[in-house]
């Protein structure tokens, strides 16, 4: 590869995994693993989110976390079943996607970022984890 090729080549993008998701969206609603345990139930789903947060681990079903925060499980299957060219876009900081509407804290919903397009524009703005 001569020097001039090096300036046009682009960073891979670094694949976000179930657990990384499940992290990620966890943390942009701002809350610890025990906090989310106890919206969702109680202190039995500590010990799931610990699990499901366990790098290399993937699970066929997960507690319903978009009934506390917003997460989409259809994602989860993506990032756990399908190989790493088949994922779905994911805002590189929070796990944002474009089909999840999300307040982004100005008055508008989350969208893309016009100037870094690895983020959202909630990530953009500073507010997010």
């Amino acid at each position: 590869m001569h020097h001039a090729d090096l300036r046009h080549a682009t960073a891979p993008t670094p694949v976000i995994q179930p657990w990384d998701y499940v992290v990620m969206r966890r943390n942009a609603a701002g809350l610890s693993i025990d906090h989310l345990a106890a919206a969702l139930g109680g202190k039995l789903f500590a010990r799931h989110l610990r699990a499901i947060e366990t790098p290399g681990l993937r699970f066929q079903q997960i507690a319903r976390l978009d009934q506390v925060i917003p997460f989409s499980a259809t994602v989860y299957r993506q990032l756990a079943d399908l190989p790493p060219h088949q994922h779905p876009r994911l805002c590189q900081r929070c796990g944002w996607d474009a089909h999840t509407d999300q307040p982004d804290g100005h008055g508008g919903l989350i969208t893309w970022s016009r100037t870094d397009d690895a983020i959202c524009t909630r990530c953009e703005q500073g507010t997010a984890q």
